[in-house]
């Protein structure tokens, strides 16, 4: 929960979908607040952000991409916006004794969950930072679809269907080739993107493509506390205690791209020979589940990182 800003705002829900973004806004009477529904395009989100009230705070839900388009919108004309975990929502509902599930209701559960929890506005990214994501992003996708057409390809008996997986295949790694390039140079064009990299490349484990993830989408990195940036990843350790009995540990929420690119970083790192390797040897000698150890690894390497990236978090971004 982030602490509560000095600033009276009005909290204007946005359930987001493919193509419709359904709107909540507080009323001025005691009527319950007022719903609308726009189209997720250009045109539709100029209207919802004439629609809300002076002084709105713009509320969604993380919905995989979707609400990119308003967030951005928000920010280029100085709108405050959050963005916030279904999941938050979804349990306050639940607590409220809302059972029942639409988009308006959602959109109406979204302002409530703002007017209790007061999420601070996002900050702004640069148009560096905005297309570093971008790119990162789009590998990411690109190499999950070499991965589905190489499983297919090796189950594949029909030779003319295997030719044509062969040709998709060898195409996205070539696109794939391209698209870390162009990271490769977005990096080198933003001097602070470039020292951060420079510092995570010490880190065992840690290669291109893992600094890169890191630096698009982890921006807070180098000005976060141990448990902040664990959390923020989500690899802290959540506590499953009551009574007599003290339960296992768990890691729970954060952001799950982080999560799968440094639990494959703490896969490479203990293969080499570092004393994270010898930590991770240790705990498995302690009988500790093999999965556990890998990503207490992992949690560690994320915090050394925050550590290494702290001096240069006064730097700016280029394109500020």
């Amino acid at each position: 929960m982030n602490q509560a800003n000095n600033i009276t705002r009005i909290h204007v829900g946005v359930d987001v979908s493919k193509k419709k973004l359904d709107c909540h806004k507080p009323s001025t009477k005691n009527t319950g607040g007022t719903f609308k529904g726009f189209a997720n395009d250009g045109k539709g989100i100029g209207a919802l952000l004439r629609w809300i009230p002076k002084g709105g705070h713009v509320v969604v839900e993380a919905t995989g991409g979707y609400e990119e388009a308003l967030v951005a919108t928000c920010h280029d004309l100085g709108v405050p916006v959050s963005v916030v975990n279904p999941k938050s929502v979804r349990d306050l509902a639940r607590a409220c004794g809302q059972r029942a599930k639409t988009d308006k209701i959602d959109a109406g559960s979204i302002a409530r969950f703002a007017d209790m929890v007061k999420p601070a506005p996002a900050p702004r990214p640069t148009r560096a930072q905005r297309a570093l994501a971008a790119h990162v992003d789009l590998r990411e996708r690109l190499v999950a679809d070499r991965a589905s057409h190489r499983n297919r390809l090796a189950r594949e008996t029909n030779p003319s269907l295997s030719l044509h997986l062969r040709s998709v295949t060898a195409h996205l790694s070539k696109t794939i080739a391209g698209i870390e390039k162009q990271i490769d140079a977005l990096i080198a064009s933003c001097p602070k993107m470039s020292a951060m990299r420079r510092e995570l490349r010490k880190l065992p484990g840690i290669g291109p493509v893992i600094s890169a993830t890191l630096i698009a989408l982890l921006p807070e990195l180098g000005t976060l506390s141990r448990k902040q940036v664990a959390a923020l990843c989500g690899l802290a350790p959540y506590a499953r205690d009551s009574g007599a009995k003290n339960g296992k540990r768990y890691i729970l929420g954060g952001r799950a791209k982080l999560r799968r690119r440094l639990y494959m970083g703490a896969v490479s790192a203990v293969k080499a020979r570092t004393p994270l390797a010898a930590q991770h040897k240790a705990m498995v000698a302690r009988n500790k589940p093999k999965k556990v150890s890998l990503i207490a690894v992992a949690r560690k390497l994320v915090i050394r990182a925050n550590t290494l990236c702290k001096p240069l978090a006064s730097l700016s971004y280029a394109n500020d």
